[in-house]
């Protein structure tokens, strides 16, 4: 990047300006002079006096006019080569023209340095609008910072300190909007907020700048400020994250402490008191009702073994899971969920249509066949013995489709999303069917584990379809 010029740098080109033209002035008048007379001569050096002052500011404008205006009397009013004046209407000329020159030179000058503030005005607000946008997709606070030291930086040259530690700032500024130690070049401004302190910015001024003039002492305050209110916004939302962290964690700690009290004290107490029957009772009762309550313990048990299975799955899951796959048909897939819902619901109904040419899919199937499972096994559980639960599988070219409908209650609209979370399950009164609420959470996460997605909606004639997307090129 260019630095920009030193306030003594400026100061010299502005007086070698002034210089250049005058000697340029004097130059042309004397080419002029052939097809000019002595009094229109004077308005070249009166151009020459405009310029200078239109570029630079009063000071160099003066010794511009000051200049020309040797020059004209010397070498172009007679006596010519020295400085005296002949005539004596010669002197109110001369003099006239040192007023007019040093009173256009003023003028000038003021409109310049007008037009030098906008600009720089301009370059300030320019500045702090790349800095704001910057500041606006600043996600946290290092990106701040990086933000603050490259806007900074461009904006005014210097190079940039910062440091996130309110008792810098406290210690150091004792409550002063800026400081300065000049001898050693350094800027330092806290970053502050109504409520609270950050830190302190410091800015090491370019070599032989020893102090920023007003206006660039007002735009490094104004973006200080910016830098301060952009990380108060970073630091709320750091708090309403966590926050939210900390609800979201209270309650899947809530939903895990009712699930468990519930969801493993049901099935132990069945199997707990098929036992006691069966330890009391057991010589004096029949074989069918011995077989009822032995069954009564394997149902329970099996019931009691998916609840853990799930339990163990989902921490899985949250840890991350390193994929294996392997190229397997939808049709395997779908037959080996089919047969492991049926050891526990021997009765089941279920009908699949498959495509003649059923795709295959890289995945890894142990996976897929668990959410497969989950998924049917909520829907026999919640759809009701009057319809069978119907898969359709539809395939295109880089994805598959598997629906998978039952005829039950439904789910309302407002739930259809929530269900995928850790242990929701929708409010069906008393009578609704026993369940974790993690079979749906568990398999929303094995198929975006994929590159898949799952969804719920309402076909028509009612009930419920589960829509899982899995994408079929080893790449997904």
């Amino acid at each position: 990047m260019e630095m920009p010029l030193t306030h003594a740098d400026r100061r010299v080109a502005a007086y070698a300006l002034a210089v250049a033209g005058s000697v340029g002035a004097t130059i042309v008048a004397h080419l002029a002079q052939r097809w000019l007379g002595v009094n229109d001569l004077s308005l070249v050096f009166m151009l020459a006096v405009l310029l200078v002052a239109s570029r630079t500011y009063a000071g160099p404008a003066a010794l511009t006019a000051l200049l020309c205006f040797l020059a004209y009397n010397f070498f172009f009013l007679e006596p010519r080569y020295t400085l005296y004046i002949a005539a004596r209407h010669g002197v109110a000329t001369v003099l006239l023209f040192l007023a007019a020159a040093l009173l256009a030179g003023r003028l000038a000058a003021r409109l310049a340095e007008k037009v030098d503030a906008l600009h720089e005005a301009q370059r300030h607000a320019a500045a702090r609008q790349a800095l704001g946008q910057q500041l606006a997709i600043a996600a946290d606070e290092a990106a701040v910072v990086d933000a603050a030291r490259d806007g900074f930086r461009h904006a005014l040259g210097a190079d940039v300190w910062l440091r996130l530690d309110p008792e810098v700032a406290v210690q150091a500024g004792r409550g002063r909007r800026s400081y300065s130690v000049e001898d050693q070049g350094w800027w330092f401004l806290p970053l502050r907020a109504p409520d609270r302190v950050f830190g302190m910015l410091g800015l090491k001024l370019p070599d032989g700048l020893p102090r920023l003039d007003p206006a660039e002492r007002e735009a490094a305050l104004a973006m200080a400020d910016d830098v301060a209110q952009a990380l108060l916004r970073t630091r709320l939302v750091a708090e309403l994250e966590a926050q939210r962290v900390a609800a979201e964690a209270e309650r899947l700690r809530s939903g895990l402490l009712a699930s468990v009290s519930h969801d493993l004290r049901t099935p132990l107490a069945s199997i707990i008191g098929a036992a006691e029957s069966l330890e009391a009772w057991g010589p004096r009762m029949s074989a069918d009702d011995q077989r009822a309550l032995l069954a009564t313990v394997r149902e329970e048990g099996l019931r009691l073994d998916g609840y853990i299975q799930n339990l163990l799955d989902m921490t899985r899951l949250d840890q991350g899971i390193a994929l294996v796959r392997d190229a397997i048909g939808v049709d395997e897939l779908i037959g080996a969920a089919i047969a492991r819902v049926r050891r526990h619901r021997p009765g089941a109904r279920i009908d699949v249509r498959l495509p003649p040419d059923a795709p295959g899919v890289f995945v890894q199937g142990a996976l897929i066949e668990q959410a497969l499972h989950n998924v049917i096994d909520n829907a026999l559980k919640f759809g009701g013995d009057a319809h069978p639960v119907q898969i359709d599988v539809q395939s295109s070219n880089d994805h598959v489709d598997i629906a998978i409908r039952d005829h039950g209650p439904g789910i309302p609209v407002d739930e259809r999303e929530r269900v995928f979370d850790m242990f929701h399950r929708v409010a069906r009164g008393d009578h609704g069917p026993p369940g974790t609420g993690l079979g749906l959470a568990i398999a929303r996460a094995i198929l975006q584990a994929h590159g898949g997605r799952i969804a719920i909606d309402a076909p028509a004639g009612g009930g419920t379809r589960v829509l899982l997307t899995l994408p079929t090129g080893e790449t997904a």
